[in-house]
């Protein structure tokens, strides 16, 4: 983790406050909670035993409140609100927000058979709100992303410092760069879902970190986050009030597989080696000890299944047969039912002569999801689960096939034990439609874990051994392949 700039703020704000960096982390905790809507020292202060996140039970001084929130301010990490706030006995509050000062460059990249494809680059606010129009590419290769996310996180900040020189304000600071990959991560690497070896990590963050501290445009070095896409999901939950859980999963249902983040006690864990909640690759679809299943030559409407597309009797990306990864993403339906898009499946209703094999896909699909979730449930025992799925899945028309696939999952969840038959304990919500607005989605998730890294570096959450003595590491030793 290249946390060293982190920690050179937080040596200069908790000098300049007279506080422990713990409670800068603290207030900017309990403010970026609230964000966009503003908060006030008092409801920062005031501590409650029974909050749900570990870092609002505490009560902390007023006075040392108002050190800290000065220091922030100072270095724009905190402002003044504009809107009026009470307290409850009536008396005006001065209301507080997070900052201006800095910003945040939020990337999402799009894979494809496990190598890049697309790149979405967005500059935003410390609360999440955009500074500037994202800026897309395409790629084919992580050298060819790292060189290009370094390029639109330059672009973007030239052209808002210009914007801010025109209203008479200092340039943009950058707390750092957020990216946001479809693939395990450990350490800044992009790790490969094979294990074989034949394909090596990537270390993305290094290989950025040698590109930032080699542009002159860049005054300071850039934090550079990366973080499996569904992980940066669940990091973007806890940072919503309505899901302040202190045990959480979020899963993300998206066109080639299936991932999960796992959220303890307020706090996102990856696991060993960055795989944690990887529930794609639970085994469901077989009996056990059974390591492939071939199509019954007599199954009703097998001449649907497309040739060269992945389907329920095909590998997963891992080498393996029968994992979620192999029946419940939307490009393993299209596989069994004919290579024709999600939405248009999805209306196949009883007057088609296709409606009861399409039922039976969509169903297996959804109950291969739910068991998965129904075994994550009863082995973490959330407090419950967020399923992130596309429309077509998320809202299905009910009188059409692929309804049995919310149904089954739904059904499969709520009769786990953990979940003790709870009708609320399973919370779908709808992927954007659109590519663009899904991408800027991950961006913007991918900016929140550069804020919540900040955090949980200055609460000495992280493990982060970071000394003001630079690294090799730190210093690019990594160089870019060409």
């Amino acid at each position: 983790m290249n946390h060293e700039q982190f920690q050179v703020m937080l040596d200069k704000l908790a000098e300049k406050a007279g506080v422990g960096q713990e409670v800068l982390g603290e207030v900017l905790a309990r403010v970026s909670l609230k964000a966009p809507e503003e908060t006030s020292r008092i409801a920062i202060a005031a501590g409650n035993p029974t909050a749900r996140r570990p870092v609002d039970q505490r009560e902390i001084p007023q006075g040392t409140v108002s050190k800290a929130v000065k220091a922030l301010k100072d270095e724009g990490l905190l402002a003044d609100g504009e809107k009026s706030l009470l307290s409850p006995d009536g008396r005006p509050l001065a209301p507080l927000r997070l900052g201006n000062g800095y910003a945040i460059a939020g990337v999402k990249v799009t894979q494809s058979n496990e190598q890049p494809r697309h790149v979405t680059t967005a500059l935003l606010r410390l609360d999440g709100s955009r500074l500037l129009e994202p800026t897309l590419g395409r790629v084919d290769r992580w050298d060819q992303a790292a060189e290009l996310i370094h390029h639109h996180v330059a672009a973007l900040k030239s052209a808002g410092d210009q914007n801010r020189e025109a209203h008479r304000l200092k340039p943009l600071r950058m707390l750092g760069v957020g990216i946001e990959v479809g693939s395990p991560v450990y350490n800044g690497e992009v790790m490969p879902h094979l294990s074989d070896g034949s394909a090596p990590p990537v270390p993305l963050a290094a290989w950025l970190q040698r590109l930032f501290e080699a542009d002159p445009s860049f005054d300071q070095p850039v934090p550079v986050i990366v973080e499996n896409d569904v992980n940066a999901l669940a990091v973007l939950a806890i940072h919503q009030a309505r899901y302040a859980e202190p045990d959480l999963v979020v899963v993300g249902v998206f066109d080639e597989g299936v991932g999960g983040g796992l959220i303890m006690d307020n706090r996102l864990r990856r696991g060993g080696n960055g795989r944690a909640m990887e529930i794609g690759h639970l085994a469901v679809g077989f009996a056990p000890g059974q390591q492939e299943q071939q199509p019954d030559p007599q199954e009703p409407g097998l001449e649907a299944v497309s040739a060269g597309l992945p389907n329920f009797y095909t590998r997963c990306s891992c080498g393996h047969f029968g994992h979620v990864d192999t029946l419940a993403p939307p490009r393993r339906i299209q596989g069994m039912l004919g290579n024709l898009p999600l939405d248009q499946l999805s209306e196949i209703n009883s007057r088609d002569p296709g409606f009861k094999r399409a039922q039976a896909v969509f169903a297996r699909s959804g109950a291969a999801l739910g068991r998965a979730l129904a075994h994550v449930s009863n082995t973490v025992n959330p407090s419950s689960i967020i399923a992130y799925l596309p429309s077509p899945l998320a809202e299905p028309k009910p009188d059409t096939a692929a309804a049995v696939y919310r149904s089954a999952v739904h059904q499969e969840v709520t009769s786990a034990f953990a979940a003790g038959n709870n009708s609320d304990y399973l919370k779908i919500r709808t992927l954007p439609a659109k590519p663009e607005d899904l991408a800027l989605r991950g961006a913007r998730a991918a900016a929140v874990c550069v804020l919540e890294s900040f955090i949980e570096h200055a609460l000495r959450l992280d493990g982060c051994t970071t000394t003001l003595r630079r690294s090799s590491t730190a210093s690019g030793s990594f160089p870019i392949p060409r």
